[in-house]
C-alpha cells in the first residue's frame, strides 16, 4: 500500500493530440462544461492505462475518429499542480469528426489559437510556433520554399 509520502509525489498524467490538417489548421475542441473553453483533444490517463491507449480512447471519445499514428512531441510539467501533460503528434484514420454530446460542444480546425483556450492549449500552441514544425510545411512544398535544414 502506498505511503502518504508516495501519494503526495504521484502526478496526474494527461495526454493531448496535436492534429493538423494539410493547410496548417489544428483541431480544437470546445468543452461543453468547465467554462466551455477551447482545448486540444485529450484527457486524463487512467491508472494502469498505457499513455497511447489513453490518447486513442480520448480522441475517439471526443471527436469520434480513430488514430492511425501517434508520436510524443512535447511535455508540460506543472510541479505546483502535480500534473504532467504529454502532447502527441497525431495522424487520424479517415473518418468524419463528430463532437461527443455533453462533453464536447464543438470541433474546430483553427490556424490561430481560439480566444478562451485553456492554459495547456495556449502553452502547446506557443511552443509549436517556436519548437516544432507544423505538418503543413512538409505536406505542401509547392506552396513555398522549405526552410533551410529541413
Amino acid at each position: 500500500m502506498p505511503s502518504s509520502t508516495s501519494a503526495k509525489l504521484a502526478k496526474r498524467i494527461s495526454v493531448m493530440a496535436w492534429i493538423e490538417d494539410a493547410f496548417g489548421g489544428v483541431v480544437f475542441v470546445r468543452q461543453a462544461k468547465d467554462g466551455r473553453r477551447w482545448t486540444l483533444p485529450g484527457g486524463k490517463v487512467k491508472t494502469g492505462e498505457a499513455l497511447v491507449n489513453a490518447l486513442r480512447r480520448e480522441v475517439r471519445e471526443e471527436i469520434g475518429v480513430e488514430i492511425a499514428t501517434a508520436s510524443p512531441l512535447d511535455i508540460l510539467d506543472r510541479p505546483r499542480s502535480g500534473s504532467v501533460t504529454i502532447l502527441y503528434r497525431v495522424l487520424l484514420k479517415p473518418g468524419v469528426m463528430k463532437p461527443r454530446p455533453r462533453e464536447i460542444e464543438k470541433i474546430g480546425i483553427r490556424r490561430r489559437i481560439p480566444d478562451g483556450s485553456t492554459e495547456t492549449a495556449a502553452y502547446f500552441w506557443a511552443r509549436a510556433q517556436q519548437c516544432f514544425e507544423p505538418f503543413s510545411l512538409f505536406a505542401h512544398p509547392a506552396r513555398g520554399k522549405r526552410r533551410e535544414g529541413t
